[in-house]
């Protein structure tokens, strides 16, 4: 055996001749009356590698720091730098002593580590890519970001997102299977300045935290560490290791006190917490606390680098989410306010609709109608096409529509051709599209048939289902709106005799490719012999089987905008069901224009 000031080991708790042979062993060896106690003997590997090692010292001096850390953590193994060496430590009890073992990693065996090390970390940000890429929804980029820092990074993690009024939402992940969500005030976050200026992207880099700093965030932080809670596999996120209780994980507390209860659901004095910002081109979106357990090493400055480096991607995946949430509820707003309202209940009549928005074009509308009740009796009505696709053409249809409706608000008695030369005007103020336009009115008349007249700016002609089940065209003449300062409308009547329907659509119908080749247009023919195959069929059921025949044709392939409306008189009581012409359809032969 040797003694302490010669550079060789130091042994007071083994015989003389165990400590010469330990001091053979290459590896340090430390032993010490507990895993936190006073150092009782080391062999010469560790007076070489530990050269202020002193026996009687506490282990949680300076003179060995890898083993102060790893003993205040009460941690089994741990991989540590120190003054140059790289170190692997592990811990062992023996005749109830606790014996440190500490190998020297050489420079051959550090670079391997080193890059084994680098390579873990560069395949979790790999998967942190692709596992926040896989979704744009924003509730679930939240939840998969705080579950893929744990275990990697923390035993929890807290994400606060952005401040919306006086309150913000947070989501936690951990420890173990825990999930949690609710909602804090600005007022709460604003006491704990560093989570505040990382959620306000005043704070570019992460930062530690101490628990007490943390204390006004308590709602948001874990009670239960791991499953069990006290008493089972798990400790607690609490105010202290306990003796004397069934559990072997830890505790973030104020300390690790013996024959002590403990309180969860408080971050104590003895471990650190780490604040991230989490933004993407400046833009905030967020704050990330992530704390970790007694059993686990305080975050180093690699830990703070694989953060700051794993919160990049995370605020970029945040943002992005945001952005695109934000713009499908837009979205969503203004296909809810293009879209047709409801049609109401008339006397008399039987009415019909079918919308079908082009899908490339988000689903929003440059067709439009309209149908409302009248006080001298039946409905007005109105119909239109805005030319293109899209939001430019839903932003006109949306002003044609709500002039229409105004115009009919204020006047007393229908007056179609004034109404289209003021829209005309309209339309030409509002930029470089047109429109076209059918409007008019159907009354009920007293022999159960129903009157119509129409006004006609540009649109395509109205069908008729005659009673006898061939179709009709109702022709009326007129200008597009916008085209020219001075256009000139048209205006006719009809009648529809019971059970006989009126078809308005819009030119997607007409104008839809596909069939075997997919660039055949479905054309007016096809409508004209669809139409007549509807004998017998009440309004709704006729409109809804028309977009189908389009849709068909279509086969999922790219469409304009797609609307039809039918406006019928209900058959007479007993009449006997129409039925299509024998000839097969209604095809050109089967059609007729007709001009009051």
């Amino acid at each position: 055996m040797t003694d302490d000031s010669g550079g060789g080991g130091a042994w007071g708790c083994v015989p003389e001749r165990l400590g010469e042979l330990l001091d053979l062993v290459d590896e340090a060896v430390v032993v010490c009356d507990r895993v936190d106690g006073p150092v009782r003997g080391f062999n010469r590997a560790a007076a070489d590698l530990f050269p202020r090692l002193r026996p009687g010292s506490p282990v949680s001096m300076s003179a060995a720091a890898p083993l102060a850390r790893a003993a205040a953590r009460r941690a089994e193994r741990f991989s540590a730098s120190y003054e140059g060496h790289g170190l692997t430590g592990r811990l062992h009890t023996a005749g109830g002593l606790t014996v440190w073992l500490v190998h020297q990693v050489g420079s051959a065996q550090e670079a391997e580590a080193a890059l084994a090390h680098e390579r873990e970390k560069s395949t979790f940000l790999e998967e942190t890519t692709r596992r926040l890429g896989a979704s744009l929804h924003h509730g679930r980029t939240v939840r998969a970001l705080v579950e893929i820092a744990i275990p990697k990074l923390a035993d929890a993690a807290v994400v606060v997102l952005p401040v919306s009024g006086r309150r913000t939402r947070w989501h936690r992940a951990g420890p173990g299977d825990a999930r949690r969500s609710g909602e804090v005030t600005v007022e709460t976050l604003e006491r704990v300045p560093k989570v505040a200026d990382a959620l306000y992207g005043l704070q570019p880099r992460p930062t530690v935290v101490r628990p007490q700093e943390l204390a006004a965030l308590e709602d948001l932080m874990p009670g239960d560490f791991g499953q069990g809670g006290p008493g089972g596999p798990g400790g607690q996120l609490g105010q202290g290791r306990q003796s004397g209780q069934g559990g072997q994980g830890g505790q973030l507390g104020q300390g690790r006190q013996s024959g002590q209860g403990g309180q969860g659901g408080q971050l104590g004095q003895g471990e650190d917490a780490l604040v991230v910002q989490l933004a993407a081109g400046g833009v905030p979106a967020g704050a990330l606390i992530m704390l970790r357990g007694p059993e686990r090493a305080r975050f180093d400055d690699t830990d703070i680098e694989l953060a700051h480096r794993f919160a990049i991607r995370a605020g970029l995946a945040l943002a992005t989410a945001a952005l695109y949430s934000q713009q499908a509820h837009t979205i969503a707003v203004l296909q809810a306010s293009m879209a047709p309202e409801p049609l109401p209940s008339a006397d008399g009549l039987r009415l019909g609709a079918a919308y079908r928005p082009a899908a490339e074009a988000l689903r929003i509308s440059g067709d439009f109608y309209h149908v409302a009740p009248s006080a001298a009796g039946g409905v007005t009505f109105f119909f239109g096409d805005v030319s293109g696709k899209g939001a430019e053409a839903a932003v006109v249809a949306g002003q044609v529509r709500q002039s229409m409706r105004t115009l009919a608000m204020v006047r007393t008695e229908p007056e179609p051709l004034r109404d289209l030369r003021l829209l005309n005007d309209l339309v030409i103020s509002a930029g470089h599209r047109f429109t076209t336009l059918v409007t008019g009115s159907a009354r009920p008349c007293d022999d159960g048939s129903v009157q119509v007249e129409i006004a006609s700016g540009g649109h395509l002609s109205p069908l008729i289902l005659r009673d006898d089940g061939k179709v009709a065209e109702i022709v009326c003449e007129g200008m597009l709106l916008g085209a020219v300062p001075d256009p000139s409308f048209g205006r006719t009547e009809c009648r529809l005799e019971p059970g006989e329907l009126m078809l308005l659509y819009s030119d997607g119908v007409t104008e839809a490719r596909g069939g075997a080749s997919g660039r055949e247009i479905y054309g007016e023919e096809r409508l004209v012999d669809a139409l007549a195959s509807c004998g017998g069929m009440q309004a709704p059921s006729v409109a809804e089987r028309l977009e189908l025949l389009t849709t068909e044709w279509l086969a999922g392939r790219p469409h304009d905008d797609i609307s039809l409306l039918t406006l019928q008189a209900p058959p007479r009581r007993g009449a006997p069901p129409h039925r299509p012409p024998e000839s097969g359809g209604g095809s050109g032969g089967a059609r007729k224009s007709e001009n009051p």
